[in-house]
């Protein structure tokens, strides 16, 4: 994208007189004063500002400027990316329990249960993009992608590890699915790619920050209208229950 123009020329409609002008940035300008007949310009109802009707460059809107703006924030982000490392917590809080985190969840929790009602709510449809955000051990993209063979599948995490694991148990089905790793910053995924996405037992791992700004990126890869699905740990409904999930708390984090 080429640079920006901050002035402007404006040449009056009325008698030709031209002026330069600054280009704000942060109002719209709806007249103005020419310096030569001293008449009032205002701009006409199919154009934004007086610089859009009048000038030799257009307002900063209309040049790209927030377009430009955001492309020289990601850029900036992915240049610092692989200068740190998001710190993250393993699937069941340490990275050696990270094999028995298949084992762990079919013990403790009602697994088919829940991932075939997520997988219900998300409702894939052939030919759609569908991404998933923490696809851990890969076992909602396996149920997913077996219910619309005919749906686009793509899955993001941190864990190098568990990326280890979802891939042996996708290619043993036979299932193709681009499995991406990323650091914690912005997603390697354009803008507005995906129809749906959804997350499974992943946000309640993610402070108040991370959650936000995970958030911003979902939204900004899925399309307009896109769906998003999260299925995670609710309130415990009794005393029975908090106990029990005192002792995933010790493993999974507090």
């Amino acid at each position: 994208m080429p640079g920006l123009f901050f002035d402007s020329v404006l040449t009056c409609p009325v008698c030709g007189q031209q002026q330069v002008c600054r280009i704000p940035y942060n109002e719209r300008l709806d007249s103005f004063i020419c310096k030569g007949c001293e008449c009032e310009i205002t701009v006409p109802g199919d154009q934004c500002c007086i610089f859009c009707a009048f000038g030799s460059h257009k307002c900063l809107v209309s040049q790209g400027w927030e377009k430009l703006e955001q492309k020289q924030l990601r850029e900036k982000m992915k240049n610092h990316e692989h200068k740190t490392e998001k710190k993250f917590i393993p699937a069941l809080g340490y990275d050696f329990l990270t094999g028995l985190y298949d084992t762990t969840i079919r013990l403790t929790m009602p697994e088919k249960k829940f991932r075939s009602e997520l997988i219900d709510r998300l409702k894939p449809e052939p030919h759609e993009q569908i991404f998933e955000f923490g696809f851990g051990t890969g076992a909602n993209l396996a149920i997913a992608s077996s219910r619309s063979p005919n749906s686009s599948f793509f899955g993001l995490d941190i864990d190098p590890k568990v990326r280890e694991i979802a891939f042996s148990k996708l290619k043993d089905k036979d299932i193709l699915v681009e499995l991406q790793l990323y650091n914690g910053g912005i997603f390697p995924y354009d803008d507005a790619v995906f129809d749906k996405a959804y997350s499974c037992l992943v946000f309640h791992q993610l402070d108040d920050e991370t959650k936000a700004h995970c958030f911003s990126e979902i939204y900004r890869v899925l399309k307009p209208g896109g769906k998003l699905i999260i299925g995670d740990w609710g309130k415990a409904k009794n005393r029975w229950m908090r106990t029990v999930f005192y002792t995933v708390q010790l493993l999974d984090g507090f």
